[in-house]
């Protein structure tokens, strides 16, 4: 071999190493609980996020997002096991659900595990999996969830100076706003505890951190001085408060858990709803907290107090976030790390009469999500995304092999492109009164289109469609209508080939 060539040869060795080692950036996945898209860089006019908003300038924002399932345990584990809710087989919050399904799926490795066996120290930080649901050799040390029970954290009345403690399940305030510091609560400490480990492991092998914050989840609990942020008049009201015109039952009440908690109320819950009485009972994940009606209207007033205190909870993790980011920026690895922000659902707040999540609902399946990474350019993009996409993304982000079980597509082309359109359609289902029925929802540019099975028979029992061109708000539902019959059977042949039925 000659000289230049053996220079060249030997060069090239190190370069191929170093080229690999750089694309294994550090990870920060931030998971919001309960968040929709309620935040000044998605458009909102009343809300106050600096800081995600100062994210979301340097990121690929996905204004057109959506979780598979609109409640925390099953969102999560689609999230974090790279598959669809139906391939998961997990519907609900028994805690055996997900260790159930690493025994049935022996195949999968979740996200944090096929990190930590490509060499990165993985971290997990409140709520990232269900609280309850974590799974041990998913992490490279033990996790730092707080105390058992945290999501009903409060202030004492008799001690409003602090500590927290954790309330009882129906003798929990609703909201509160307590005249204390940001680390008082379990969000600010947490966050200090994140700092820690950035700068300890500074250097070192590269990091996944992922760090879950539970507000704005209820209770809606946050330092006094981001409530005082809002004064919210009748303008924050919800524009469609009533369910959909001729939509079933099953779309829009929710009774699911409610009963055993309307047992220990003293209520009794009405077996068929009609609009009028569906109202009156929606929302049970909110009415069984104390200071909110357990049954009947919500006066326009009290409505107005849980947006201020939602909007207060999305303030207070919005300064976290701004510690997380400030400590990048000082360290000067802002630029060096790949950070993605996602909610595992929406939230109602009123809408459609309802109270929560747990619905097929564009505003309880659409989430924000934004991403930035090393090499990729901000923008916005309307493409249709899904969370279980973001598994494949960051493995093809990180340079890093796809585990063959994903069901996900990588967003990576849309990060290089944002105007392209990598997958037309997102889907999203919700189980309701216990087992008996499922709704699955097939969102695409234009319509949303849900169709209900009944599981014991497997035949669809009601169908659902909104045109986001004339009814953003999916006030009226068009499947009844003949007029659309053509549409409604079109759409329910492409919903059937998309969830395999």
């Amino acid at each position: 071999m000659k000289f230049p060539a053996l220079i060249a040869s030997l060069l090239a060795f190190p370069i191929f190493i170093l080229g690999a080692d750089s694309s294994r950036q550090d990870i920060l996945m931030i998971a919001v609980d309960d968040l929709r898209p309620m935040l000044g860089c998605y458009g909102d006019t009343h809300i106050q996020t600096p800081n995600i908003d100062r994210l979301a300038a340097r990121s690929v924002v996905f204004e057109r997002a959506y979780c598979q399932y609109a409640k925390c345990g099953p969102s999560r584990t689609s999230i974090l096991s790279g598959l669809r809710p139906d391939s998961v087989g997990v519907f609900s919050h028994k805690d055996a659900d997900v260790q159930a399904f690493y025994k049935r799926r022996p195949d999968v490795t979740s996200l944090p595990a096929w990190l930590k066996q490509h060499g990165y120290h993985t971290r997990s930080f409140g709520k990232v999996r269900h609280d309850g649901w974590d799974v041990p050799s998913d992490w490279s040390a033990p996790t730092f969830p707080g105390r058992e029970g945290e999501m009903m954290e409060v202030i004492d009345p008799a001690h409003p100076e602090g500590p927290s403690i954790i309330a009882e399940r129906f003798d929990c305030p609703v909201m509160q706003s307590p005249d204390v510091a940001d680390d008082v609560l379990f969000a600010g400490r947490m966050t200090a505890e994140v700092i820690r480990t950035l700068r300890s492991h500074a250097g070192k092998e590269p990091l996944f951190l992922a760090v879950g914050y539970r507000r704005p989840h209820l209770p809606f609990v946050a330092p006094k001085r981001y409530f005082d942020l809002y004064h919210p008049d009748a303008t924050w009201l919800a524009k469609n408060p009533l369910p959909p015109l001729n939509s079933p039952v099953m779309a829009w009440f929710n009774s699911d858990g409610y009963v055993g908690g309307a047992k220990k109320l003293g209520l009794t819950m009405p077996t068929s709803p009609n609009r009028e009485e569906g109202i009156a009972w929606n929302g049970y994940e909110m009415r069984s907290y104390v200071g909110v009606p357990n049954f009947g209207p919500i006066p326009d007033a009290k409505q107005l107090e849980l947006r201020q205190a939602y909007a207060a909870c999305i303030s207070y993790v919005d300064a976290q976030i701004g510690k997380l980011l400030d400590e990048l920026q000082k360290t000067g690895r802002l630029d060096t790390t790949t950070i993605i922000l996602w909610s595992d659902h929406g939230w109602h707040l009123g809408e459609q009469s309802a109270w929560g999540k747990m619905t097929n609902f564009e505003i309880a399946t659409r989430v924000p999500l934004m991403i930035t990474a090393p090499g990729i350019k901000p923008a916005r993009t309307r493409t249709l995304a899904e969370l279980v996409d973001l598994y494949p993304t960051l493995c093809e982000l990180q340079g890093l092999p796809k585990p063959a079980h994903l069901e996900g597509e990588s967003l990576v082309p849309v990060l290089r492109e944002p105007e392209k359109n990598v997958d037309a359609t997102a889907l999203s289902q919700y189980q309701r009164f216990g087992d008996k029925f499922m709704g699955r929802a097939l969102r695409t540019d234009r319509y949303r289109f849900v169709a209900w099975w009944n599981s014991r028979s497997d035949k669809i029992i009601d169908r659902e469609l909104y045109d986001h061109a004339t009814d953003a708000d999916e006030t009226t539902n068009l499947a009844v209508d003949p007029e659309h019959a053509v549409k409604v059977a079109a759409l329910e042949q492409q919903l059937r080939k998309a969830f395999g039925k």
